[in-house]
């Protein structure tokens, strides 16, 4: 089983280009499955067919379904969410105000991901196709395990156990019902499957991930900043597709400007982004709604090669090790040195780019270093760690 997401800018089409693909593998004999992470699904309308939170048949070998997040959050969140009920009526709010505001930041996206990894694990399936929100909200979607992990690593342990001493000595003087041990086995089991998540998106022979645009400026610029973003958070890039290209054979006067702009983005995508392979799909005559209009865009995108098959072996993140000297290489992308800060906190490196920020747990072989020099080159960031004892913090110079 293969696992490819589809981002990109609002607008850009990536949920036809994501069905399309979908039905291509399904085509091949693979048993697939698409979901939509965005809330705003519109995959039910390109593909022509009412869609719910479970898969629903769409044609041979292809199922697809919309992600909802209280179904989703009624499955695996159901502890966490009622002691977060129960701790806001006990201060005289109404039960539907209640449930409102027990909607933690975050729970969506915990949500998709825990749909998609359950899928992985019924291995029902060959192929599963994420038809993704656009690039910002995908990167939320990303970069929850992240935040979810520094809590339940710097702050559960010691929550949990101030109250296992303040619930037999102190509870019945607190208005606020303090949390029992199913809220924070819950909250355990939740970490446990997230960090299976993390491992399964960041292994580019199980996920790719490739970002749609289309050839103007605005999309070329954010795909740029999204591949070092999805990069920054551990996963493998491994195609960009330059969707809605006018075909050379329209003549009209009037579409000869953007024309000749196009083709002056396409050799941008194509130099910007090599050695990546770059898919280009013309615009169709038109619009990409129904099976036919997506076997038509599968055509043009696949041409009868395998739609999930993989693009680039080589994982965002590299721990190499030569002449003594122990090297942490991450893809960065087009991010230059001046855009990247960086701090080492214990046995945590924290990368920020931009507005990105990931904390980076060390494996044991960096845990007792320190970090003493970092450069980006050929779009990677190259830190180099010394044998040292590790301070509280260590801020790196420019």
């Amino acid at each position: 089983m293969r696992i490819v997401l589809y981002t990109g800018k609002g607008g850009v089409g990536k949920t036809c280009v994501s069905a399309a693909a979908a039905l291509a593998a399904a085509r091949r004999g693979l048993r697939t499955v698409i979901l939509s992470s965005d809330r705003a699904h519109s995959l039910g309308d390109c593909l022509g067919q009412r869609l719910g939170p479970d898969p629903v048949e769409v044609t041979e070998n292809l199922h697809a379904m919309e992600v909802d997040s209280n179904t989703e959050i009624a499955q695996h969140w159901s502890e966490i969410q009622d002691y977060i009920r129960s701790v806001i009526t006990s201060q005289g709010m109404d039960d539907l105000r209640a449930e409102e505001i027990a909607m933690v930041p975050g729970l969506e996206e915990g949500c998709v991901l825990l749909r998609l990894k359950h899928l992985w694990d019924t291995g029902d399936y060959d192929a599963l196709i994420v038809d993704c929100a656009p690039t910002g909200a995908t990167l939320r979607l990303l970069s929850f395990p992240e935040a979810f992990g520094w809590v339940m690593r710097r702050i559960f342990p010691v929550h949990r156990t101030v109250m296992r001493v303040l619930r037999p000595t102190a509870g019945h003087l607190i208005s606020i019902p303090l949390p029992g041990e199913a809220y924070y086995e819950a909250l355990k089991r939740l970490y446990d499957r997230l960090l299976e998540i993390v491992d399964l998106l960041g292994d580019p022979a199980r996920t790719g991930v490739r970002l749609v645009t289309i050839p103007e400026r605005m999309a070329v610029e954010e795909t740029r900043r999204a591949y070092t973003e999805f990069s920054l958070y551990g996963l493998c890039v491994e195609q960009v597709v330059a969707n809605r290209v006018l075909p050379e054979e329209v003549t009209d006067p009037y579409l000869d400007a953007l024309k000749a702009s196009q083709r002056g983005w396409l050799a941008r995508i194509e130099a910007d982004f090599a050695p990546l392979p770059v898919a280009e799909a013309r615009l169709l005559r038109n619009e990409v709604v129904g099976l036919d209009a997506l076997g038509e865009l599968a055509d043009v995108l696949f041409d009868g090669a395998d739609p999930v098959a993989q693009m680039r072996a080589q994982p965002p993140v590299k721990i190499e090790q030569s002449d003594g000297a122990v090297r942490m290489v991450l893809d960065v992308g087009f991010a230059a040195r001046e855009d990247v800060e960086l701090m080492q906190h214990a046995d945590e490196l924290v990368v920020e780019i931009g507005s990105s920020r990931r904390n980076l747990l060390l494996p044991s072989v960096l845990a007792r270093m320190r970090a003493v020099k970092a450069r980006v080159e050929d779009g990677s960031l190259v830190i180099e760690f010394a044998k040292a004892e590790i301070g509280d913090r260590h801020q790196f110079p420019r």
